[in-house]
């Protein structure tokens, strides 16, 4: 993994300029990532910003026959009680009431950590806002004894489902006090970037938290008690990347997210 870093955040972004909106929004999450995180090569956190920063009301981002018009960072989701809430790396969103909720990863996966979680979600089901006997019975029971993986982003899924299933059940506002309308619909999206297959040692762990993503995912839509009408998915930048650059981008955009990330990605062309 290339673990150099920018000078600064703004050499890291297309253009070299945050809007001041989007900055306030960076700022009022808890990752700290302007400052310490955003300038790196590998900044999962500005793949999303570079991607999707443009979206608009002239420049929509069609996905699936819905135009997505809005876009929001590091969106504040409640998860436990009296606990700080966790951060939606993206949330878009259209005029009917579509929202997608996106976790990006870029390539976390190259690393290898074990399953870890507050003895919290486990043993206070009182601190949940909704199924809090359910949640904790399932993440006790879940089989997370697997090596040699990312378990770090298994762990962020779990937290943004409870707190997705609060506000989809009413429970909770999410950013600035938003509510759940009941309208529209609702994905939530691990977005991931899948390398080139001739980087063999990287494609293969990412194939390997592919796999992991999966069978969680198999084993959460079991859950009763995830509303029906969200859809939980696993899906790349390279199957994002049609959509993306026949869009309506800015001058230059399209050409700098290719050298920049998709050359170097599975499946892309410019």
């Amino acid at each position: 993994m290339d673990k150099s870093h920018f000078y600064d955040f703004r050499q890291n972004i297309f253009p070299e300029g945050m809007d001041d909106r989007f900055k306030k929004m960076f700022v009022a999450g808890d990752g700290n990532e302007l400052v310490a995180k955003a300038s790196a090569v590998n900044s999962s956190s500005m793949l999303g910003f570079n991607f999707f920063h443009w979206i608009d009301n002239d420049a929509p981002l069609m996905i699936d026959s819905v135009e997505y018009n809005k876009v929001l960072f590091e969106v504040k989701v409640p998860v436990l009680k009296g606990t700080k809430p966790a951060n939606m790396d993206i949330v878009l969103k259209s005029d009917a009431g579509d929202y997608i909720f996106i976790e990006s990863k870029f390539l976390e996966y190259l690393e290898t950590d074990s399953f870890k979680i507050s003895d919290t979600y486990k043993s206070k089901p009182q601190k949940y806002y909704c199924y809090g006997e359910d949640w904790a019975r399932f993440i006790k029971e879940y089989d997370h004894n697997q090596n040699g993986v990312y378990w770090g982003g298994i762990k962020q899924e779990i937290c943004h489902m409870i707190g997705l299933t609060n506000w989809l059940n009413r429970k909770t506002e999410i950013g600035d006090g938003e509510r759940y309308m009941g309208i529209g619909g609702i994905r939530f999206l691990n977005l991931v970037y899948e390398p080139k297959q001739e980087y063999a040692s990287d494609y293969k762990k990412f194939v390997s938290y592919k796999t992991l993503y999966e069978a969680f995912h198999d084993k959460l839509n079991k859950a009763q008690w995830i509303p029906n009408n969200v859809k939980i998915e696993f899906k790349t930048y390279s199957e994002l990347w049609p959509n993306v650059k026949s869009s309506k981008l800015p001058s230059g955009l399209k050409k700098y997210l290719y050298d920049h990330y998709m050359r170097f990605a599975e499946g892309c062309s410019l």
